[in-house]
């Protein structure tokens, strides 16, 4: 008849044994009790470590495994995620195995062989504070915390710390939280302030960018002859100004009011003329009257002062308003 072999492993916790009865491992089951996510059961053999399965809440709660681990072998089990998971099993019968009672006299001699392993334990595994060693038994795996004198103590201090960890883990967040809480408040005073402070920075920007606006906005000076000539300074030169009796250069494009091109003098050699001497249209000659070197003028002219009643065929049809782009080059 075969032995029945079971092992309960809660997270965070690894269980360590020397087998000493070969067992094969068949079941890996939730506990009743679960939460939500998933726990993968490991088994670290020969320094390696394999996962076993992977269960999740309401998914997969168990898993059919067929392992063999043999006399002699030193094994690991541990769990990842915060599900306790059963692991069981039945020992594995053999030739040399004698019976129960050639095994263990009584239940007194087996708590005493695992005090004394438990001793040894101790002085070889001193920094491992939460390993598990567990020993192969008649039914079921035996295990004991490192750190607790007795059995009974193990299984009632390991839900008290679990239960005063938690309780430390909640106050450190709800500190936490507090703390985050003073930030996100210090920021909001600090953008509060901060409006404040960059209002004069902001009035600056403001007169700065009206400034850079206001030539824009500028529009050319235009003056209203009697003859009703328009005249519009587009640029100001800066050089000498030019009076009848000067001889001048030109550059110039002379469009319809449609906006229709009739001729122009934009490269190569300016046009040349003597200012009021009667060389040009009357509007030429008036509209020109003061312009300063490198200086530029919108010449709206009326057919009365530019080709009348008779127009100047093919390209200025009769009593046609002229509309001249001219620019002061050269004076002499």
């Amino acid at each position: 008849m075969l032995g029945f072999w079971g092992l309960t492993v809660l997270p965070d916790k690894t269980y360590r044994q020397v087998v000493e009865n070969s067992f094969k491992l068949s079941m890996a089951a939730l506990d009743e009790t679960t939460k939500p996510g998933r726990s993968s059961v490991r088994v670290t053999v020969d320094k390696k470590t394999f996962v076993l399965c992977s269960l999740a809440a309401g998914k997969t709660e168990q898993q059919t495994l067929d392992l063999v681990f043999t006399e002699g072998e030193e094994i690991t089990f541990s769990v990842s995620g915060e599900n306790t998971v059963h692991l069981s099993g039945n020992y594995l019968p053999e030739e040399d195995f004698g019976s129960d009672e050639d095994m263990y006299d009584d239940e007194d001699d087996m708590e005493d062989d695992m005090e004394d392993d438990m001793e040894e334990d101790d002085e070889e595994d001193d920094d491992e504070e939460n390993v598990i060693v567990t020993k192969g038994a008649k039914r079921v795996a035996q295990f004991e915390e490192k750190t607790a004198p007795a059995k009974k103590q193990a299984k009632i201090e390991t839900p008290v710390k679990k239960e005063e960890a938690k309780k430390e883990a909640k106050k450190e967040t709800k500190k936490e939280e507090a703390k985050k809480e003073a930030k996100k408040e210090a920021k909001k005073e600090v953008k509060k302030e901060e409006p404040k402070k960059e209002e004069p920075k902001k009035e600056v920007k403001k007169e700065v960018k009206k400034e850079k606006e206001a030539p824009k906005k500028e529009e050319p000076k235009k003056t209203v002859l009697a003859s009703g000539l328009v005249i519009e300074d587009v640029k100001v030169g800066t050089g000498a100004a030019a009076k009848s009796g000067k001889k001048i250069g030109m550059r110039y494009i002379g469009r319809l009011v449609n906006g229709k091109v009739f001729d122009k003098n934009t490269s190569g050699q300016p046009f040349h003329f003597n200012l009021g001497r009667g060389e040009v249209i009357k509007g030429w000659d008036q509209g020109i009257q003061g312009m300063q070197l490198g200086g530029e003028r919108r010449l709206t002219i009326p057919p009365a002062l530019a080709y009348g009643a008779r127009g100047a065929p093919p390209d200025i049809p009769k009593n046609a308003t002229l509309v001249f782009e001219v620019k002061l080059v050269t004076l002499k």
